[in-house]
């Protein structure tokens, strides 16, 4: 039996440790894991009725989250969601937790298709789904298709499509990349591949090496077997005057940029995310 044991405490005692283990933001990470447990409804209870007193199984079970956390289990796992573009999406250890970087590319695609009345989409190697599902949102009567070789992957895409979106426009595909597509068929192939040389991995922050999937992270030797595969691929599928839109790690730019080119992809230009790196390159797919 867990006696007396109060929400100030159990923030108190979540910040702490979370801090010792070099966690960052502590202060509203404890919060979140207060969220999830029930012990409380929002932040602002905290500070509202910090005297509260949990019973003993809202306290075990945030025992049981902190200890994974600390153990650097990524919170977005613990929880089992993640914001991207102002909706929550489901993620678990099947998909890579979505990125704010990745929203550049969802606003570049987005740019690209807005005079369009009807775009054909496809999302190569979807994972959680967010690029496809909030394209289908935001720009209506799209037609979207989502290709996955992880049947979890497409398992937990379709379950954000179905409750996020409520439609049926956005078909998934078990397949590789562009490979099971018919040729001509798209204005826009987007991805989101892996790009994290494999030398790189090894160094990689333990939240994301150890606990998000690696065949979603590692891109061959130098980071770029998906992207060239991509590209390769875009160039069949692409209806002529599309458009193929790639994120991709820092110093890789310039590569992607002659794979491009090699590819006959003209107008190739690259976009900067907020910390000057560039992130995403397009380019258009001219017979």
């Amino acid at each position: 039996m867990i006696n007396d044991m109060h929400l100030k405490d159990l923030y108190r005692l979540g910040k702490e440790n979370m801090r010792r283990s070099l966690i960052e933001n502590p202060s509203l990470e404890t919060s979140i894991l207060l969220t999830k447990t029930s012990a409380i409804k929002d932040i602002a209870e905290i500070y509202a009725n910090p005297s509260k007193e949990l019973d003993d199984v809202k306290v075990e079970e945030f025992y049981r989250l902190l200890e994974r956390r600390i153990k650097n289990e990524p919170i977005a796992y613990i929880t089992g969601e993640k914001e991207f573009y102002s909706r929550t999406f489901s993620v678990n250890r099947d998909v890579l937790i979505p990125r704010p970087e990745t929203e550049l590319l969802v606003e570049a695609a987005l740019g690209l298709i807005k005079d369009l009345p009807n775009p054909a989409v496809l999302d190569a190697g979807t994972g959680s789904g967010c690029i496809a599902v909030t394209l289908a949102c935001e720009k209506p009567g799209s037609r979207v298709a989502a290709s996955d070789i992880s049947r979890g992957a497409l398992a937990t895409a379709r379950s954000n499509a179905e409750r996020l979106c409520s439609r049926e426009e956005i078909l998934f595909v078990l397949g590789s990349l562009t490979d099971p597509f018919r040729s001509e068929s798209f204005d826009l192939v987007v991805s989101n591949p892996p790009y994290i040389a494999e030398y790189e991995y090894a160094l990689l922050p333990p939240d994301v090496r150890d606990y998000e999937p690696r065949s979603s992270l590692v891109g061959g030797e130098d980071g770029l077997y998906f992207i060239s595969r991509i590209i390769s691929g875009a160039g069949r599928i692409l209806k002529n005057g599309g458009w193929c839109l790639l994120e991709i790690g820092a110093g890789q730019s310039s590569d992607v940029i002659k794979l491009f080119e090699e590819a006959r992809f003209s107008e190739i230009s690259s976009i900067k995310d907020l910390n000057d790196i560039e992130r995403v390159v397009r380019a258009q797919w001219k017979k």
